[in-house]
């Protein structure tokens, strides 16, 4: 028997709540392990390619905490009350669009400028490798912070409340030629053609100049290590990006093509579902870069653990050590006491 209407609606509300609590948490968590890790040791920030991790982990940060926390409220547990009042009021909805949008686009072009950087970086021309510098990169993510704030600027005008007519409440673009440029511009070109054209491309020859050099060189650095391994982890952050980006590319693309078609209620909610899942899986291309590090470098899983672990372990370790001083000194006090009191009655 086949799925009902409301059985995909209750599969979308089950995939955000449970999927989406899931990669809310380890991709929050993981967001600001990196913003920790990486500005705590300094022969991390020395990289010019730490620059771009650290702005990176800073947007996965913000999209993920906003986006898809107010996902898994609105589409997983279907908020009611003086909370849904707060999440569809026009004003959230203009702002959270707005910000959403500027830290989604900005962290996938920051991903593309880190691939770019490290394929400088490891390029033959020393004109090339002049990029790679902690000066250009900062110029380069401060441009690039600028064009998606400009470009996301029609969200604060052009979005609002939308009531269906079973009663549901959206935040939806309220310009045909904003949802037009969204869905046949925006999406399917600048966030998932381009990008992948840039990962693919500098991705391949980053790891082309990287097979060269480990030929030629075989003893390292500590810093060349970590620099080698930096490499190593964007380019695997890159297949990440491109493997969870397609699905949503071609969900945006199939939405554009079908958009002034007329649907039936079960086909809306069998695409409903199939956004649902296609959107959490861009979302794990924002929570999977912590765990990609750690997974794939020896240097920055021994300084995860040395300072998310050891140090707090330490504290813990030091905080007993004390309480158990001060419980023998006492015994030792009250042993003297008792043994003074003894001897005097002798």
């Amino acid at each position: 028997m086949a799925p009902s209407m409301n059985d995909f609606i209750q599969y979308g509300q089950y995939v955000n709540q449970i999927a989406g609590i899931f990669f809310w948490f380890f991709g929050v968590f993981g967001s600001l392990a990196i913003l920790i890790i990486f500005l705590s040791k300094k022969e991390l920030r020395r990289s010019p390619s730490s620059q771009y991790i650290l702005v990176a982990a800073m947007c996965d940060f913000i999209f993920l905490g906003i986006a898809l926390g107010y996902r898994i409220m609105t589409d997983g547990f279907s908020v009611q009350g003086n909370i849904a009042l707060f999440f569809f009021n026009p004003a959230v909805c203009k702002i959270r669009n707005y910000i959403t949008g500027v830290t989604n686009f900005a962290t996938l072009y920051t991903k593309c400028l880190c691939t770019i950087d490290q394929w400088a970086s490891t390029s033959r021309s020393n004109r090339v490798r002049q990029f790679n510098s902690i000066k250009w990169a900062r110029i380069f993510l401060i441009i690039n912070t600028l064009v998606w704030s400009l470009m996301q600027i029609p969200q604060l005008i052009y979005n609002d409340i939308i009531t269906n007519s079973s009663g549901t409440m959206s935040c939806v673009g309220t310009s045909k030629a904003l949802v037009y440029a969204f869905s046949y511009f925006l999406l399917p070109v600048l966030y998932f053609f381009l990008p992948l054209i840039l990962l693919t491309t500098f991705g391949y020859l980053t790891y082309i100049h990287l097979k060269q050099i480990s030929e030629r060189s075989s003893k390292q650095s500590r810093f060349q290590r970590i620099e080698r391994q930096l490499t190593s982890l964007i380019i695997a952050q890159t297949l990440v990006c491109i493997v969870t980006s397609l699905p949503y590319g071609v969900q945006y693309l199939y939405t554009g093509i079908t958009l002034t078609q007329i649907k039936d209620p079960y086909r809306l909610a069998v695409e409903a579902f199939i956004q649902h899942v296609v959107r959490l899986n861009l979302y794990a291309s924002s929570a999977a870069p912590f765990y990609v590090y750690i997974c794939l470098s020896t240097e920055i899983r021994r300084m995860a653990i040395q300072i998310l672990f050891c140090k707090l372990f330490k504290s813990n370790q030091v905080g007993f050590s004390q309480t158990l001083d001060r419980t023998i000194d006492q015994g030792a006090l009250t042993i003297n006491h008792q043994m003074k009191t003894i001897s005097e009655g002798k």
